[in-house]
């Protein structure tokens, strides 16, 4: 009997420390042991869990605790951890270029449907940064822009149409992580920014989202000296507790964003950085798939409680990862309607900002980049330039073009009549082999038309072209419609969000 006691109690000590706990695994075959142990709140879904069986995985999840939170990010653009065998929409930046917050909430909506057709219930998103800074290492395209005002407004619109789908938005990254220097996946950055500053910029969309009634949010492995000169966003109870619980009087769930990203774990150690999150405020502590790092982080808090965290608290993390669990919802997107969704979207997204358009296709020469597939390889300019821009001729070179393509390039640039160029610059600094081919095309004296893909910034590190289009994105229904602008299908009406004009 005291054996069975026993066993009793550790089951239900593992059950409290895993009431904080996101967990996440590699591939397809679920850990089985190791949630059985752990029983944690819920799982993160990434793409290399949804490549070949999607369903089948979310079952397998299902059948071991039908009451798992099953998380996933669906922002959109670059991050979209769901994409094998549904429509890939443009980025949050291509939106927000819109003006429209219809649009924006129909995109929110149908992303949503992804995630409930998948069988999860979050949407890690929208993300609420305001991308200030223009060097930022990792937001960019993911934003909805510069200006707060419109961050706010295309945040919520995307968020509502989430919770249409019945799926559970969550904004992020609280109090903001747009005007940072620094990718947190790396190490730890700080905003040494008054507080009125934060107010104007960073702190104005998680509000207006705090004041919606929004069910959760994400917070930020960010120091901000003004409102904790000690410890990061995810750490800090003046933040976390004071600022955004008291102040701002936020009532949902709060997640952190992954315990072992550089900012932590180089800093603080997983297991210490867990514990402090959960007193600082935190409900749910998102864990990067490293069975080690999952296992201290578990003891630690098993440790922790009673002790350092008050048991109160676990009753308190269920109740808010409650409010996660997905809800009646409407689907009523097709395959086709999506289709035609993301394309308007995609077309909205384009912002033109000189040279005349449309341009011909005979005698156009089409220079696409092999863009890193970390995020999903899809179709380059120059593969799709026969189908969009007709008569014209396509060639491929590597997202950083080395000497001997550059030399490729500009023999075939010699032959046409006018060029159009990929440019891409997201994460990191501007590719010096793009630098050179843009220079050298340029030296040739024909029309040159480039296209950005990325953050569209690119005549901060060029020459001025004949004309430019960005699209805020590389998916294929962005360089679609990049193509369809140049062909003059339709007159690319976007709105320039990013911050800077050329």
């Amino acid at each position: 009997m005291r054996l069975l006691a026993l066993l009793a109690g550790m089951g239900m000590a593992a059950a409290q420390a895993g009431a904080f706990m996101v967990v996440s695994f590699r591939g397809e075959e679920v850990p089985e042991r190791l949630l059985r142990e752990v029983r944690p709140a819920g799982v993160i879904l990434y793409p290399s869990n949804l490549r070949h069986d999607p369903q089948g995985v979310v079952r397998r999840l299902r059948a071991l605790d039908p009451n798992l939170l099953l998380l996933v990010d669906q922002e959109g653009g670059p991050f979209t951890s769901y994409r094998e065998g549904v429509v890939r929409f443009p980025s949050a930046m291509a939106l927000a270029a819109s003006g429209d917050e219809g649009l924006v909430e129909r995109v929110g909506w149908a992303l949503g449907c992804q995630v409930r057709r998948l069988g999860a219930d979050v949407n890690l998103a929208p993300v609420l940064d305001v991308n200030v800074n223009p060097d930022n290492p990792i937001i960019g395209l993911r934003s909805f822009g510069a200006d707060p005002e419109r961050v706010a407004r295309m945040g919520l619109a995307f968020a509502k149409g989430v919770l249409r789908s019945g799926a559970r938005p969550v904004g992020k990254h609280f109090p903001g992580h747009g005007d940072t220097g620094v990718d947190s996946h790396l190490d730890l950055p700080r905003v040494d920014k008054p507080k009125e500053a934060l107010e104007r910029v960073e702190l104005l969309p998680f509000r207006r989202y705090v004041a919606a009634g929004m069910p959760a949010l994400m917070t930020a492995h960010i120091v901000f000296s003004a409102l904790d000169p000690r410890y990061p966003a995810t750490l800090s109870p003046a933040i976390l507790t004071g600022l955004l619980r008291k102040e701002m009087g936020f009532q949902g769930a709060l997640l952190t964003d992954d315990m072992a990203m550089g900012a932590i774990k180089r800093h603080f150690g997983a297991g210490e950085a867990a514990v402090q999150a959960v007193r600082a405020g935190a409900d749910l502590l998102l864990l990067e798939p490293d069975e080690g790092a999952i296992r201290e982080v578990h003891a630690r808090l098993q440790k922790a409680l009673g002790k350092e965290i008050p048991l109160a608290r676990v009753e308190e993390a269920r109740r808010r990862a409650a409010l996660l669990r997905a809800g009646k919802g409407e689907c009523p997107f097709t395959p086709k309607e999506e289709e035609a969704l993301a394309l308007e979207a995609a077309r909205r997204g384009v912002v033109h900002r000189f040279g005349p358009l449309p341009i011909p296709g005979p005698g156009t020469l089409v220079l696409g980049l092999r863009i890193s597939d970390r995020y999903g390889a899809e179709p380059t300019l120059a593969d799709l330039a026969p189908q969009y821009l007709p008569g014209s001729r396509g060639l491929n070179l590597s997202e950083d073009p080395t000497p001997a393509e550059v030399q490729r390039a500009l023999a075939e640039a010699r032959k046409a009549e006018r060029v159009v160029a990929s440019t891409y610059r997201w994460l990191g600094g501007f590719k010096e082999g793009q630098r050179t081919l843009v220079k050298e095309l340029l030296a040739l004296g024909k029309p040159l038309y480039l296209v950005a893909l990325g953050n569209p910034d690119d005549l901060r590190f060029l020459p001025r072209p004949t004309g430019y289009l960005a699209t805020h994105g590389y998916r294929a229904v962005q360089v679609r419609a990049a193509l369809e602008a140049l062909a003059g299908v339709y007159a690319p009406t976007g709105q320039w969000v990013f911050g800077g004009e050329p």
